[in-house]
């Protein structure tokens, strides 16, 4: 009981990332969710992790949070960005979800009697302006501007063909548009799980764990991936996507190449996330079924694939109305 007391709060959050592990949470949420939480007490006067855990705790009432957000809100300086903006929403967002699940484990802990985020309406920190912010420029990619997109990445890829770092970076893109992997699971892939025969991208690791084999687009991927695997110059490492130096890349390599391109052809910055969702939306779009969609997104549960459902939906009425016309004229 005495240890209890007196346990640090980086112990405390040690032992709530401990709690993630064993609930099947990935090393890159856990990392955010307790990144979020030291960001909190690091904007918060007069509180260190390396003090006691019964002195923080209380940081984490409802009106100290809620103050917080609004902060973040408020001091945010791209107002009048629409895509700028709906980004802060993104992060409030999976904020507010990282917050929630700790404010679960003080619950489970006892040492608060609920969490006031179960249920919340965070429409006031996250409202969206529709006027201002349009659904496919922050969702995904319409299906010709995404064409036109891929068209330009290629043709930059053969007029700098000497460039290592440009045929990784578009290779890194193109991987993304065409399988919707994750950032995460993308920078893990090795050299010798690309099967050009069958092809295939074998073992592939998802978030929740699970080795998955990815189908390689023929048409355009795959040219990318014999190409950049031809080169001479190739560094050695056992990873498929690497640094000069045959080092590993991150996370945060991927973003930076996603940020660059989509300023340079698209006229705007996107995150890899986008292109997720932009993967989504055209096997939809093209009759794939919420099921297959499902398996090739690797979501845990069919609501959020669902999420993607609308645009068939939407597809269906054009095509029945459509219809309805032609067989008018036709009779």
């Amino acid at each position: 009981m005495f240890y209890i007391q007196f346990m640090t709060f980086e112990k405390f959050l040690d032992n709530y990332r401990k709690s993630l592990v064993t609930k099947g949470k990935s090393s890159n949420t856990i990392k955010l969710y307790l990144r979020d939480i030291t960001l909190y007490l690091e904007n918060s006067k007069n509180s260190e992790i390396s003090q006691q855990h019964l002195k923080i705790i209380p940081l984490f009432k409802k009106e100290k949070i809620l103050d917080y957000f609004f902060y973040l809100k408020d001091r945010y300086r791209h107002k009048n960005d629409g895509v700028a903006i709906n980004k802060l929403y993104r992060t409030l967002n999976r904020k507010l979800s990282g917050f929630s699940k700790f404010l679960d484990f003080l619950v489970r802990e006892k040492y608060i009697e609920k969490n006031f985020l179960n249920g919340f309406d965070r429409t006031n920190i996250i409202k969206k302006n529709r006027e201002v912010i349009s659904r496919n420029y922050t969702k995904w990619i319409p299906e010709e501007e995404l064409s036109f997109f891929i068209s330009n990445l290629i043709n930059f890829s053969k007029e700098s063909n000497e460039s290592f770092n440009i045929q990784r970076d578009i290779l890194v893109i193109a991987i993304l548009v065409f399988t919707g992997l994750r950032a995460s699971e993308l920078v893990n892939i090795k050299v010798d799980d690309i099967d050009l025969n069958e092809n295939f991208i074998h073992n592939v690791r998802r978030k929740r764990g699970v080795l998955a084999e990815i189908p390689i687009e023929k048409y355009y991927l795959k040219p990318l991936l014999l190409n950049y695997l031809a080169k001479k110059n190739l560094p050695e490492s056992k990873n498929l996507l690497s640094r000069k130096d045959g080092s590993s890349i991150d996370r945060h390599l991927v973003y930076r190449a996603v940020l660059k391109y989509s300023k340079m052809f698209l006229g705007r910055q996107i995150h890899p996330h986008i292109l997720r969702h932009t993967f989504a939306t055209v096997l939809c779009v093209n009759g794939a079924n919420i099921s297959d969609v499902r398996d090739m997104m690797d979501h845990k549960n069919i609501s959020s694939t669902e999420l993607y459902e609308h645009v068939n939906k939407i597809k269906n009425k054009s095509e029945i109305i459509n219809n309805f016309v032609l067989d008018n004229i036709n009779n």
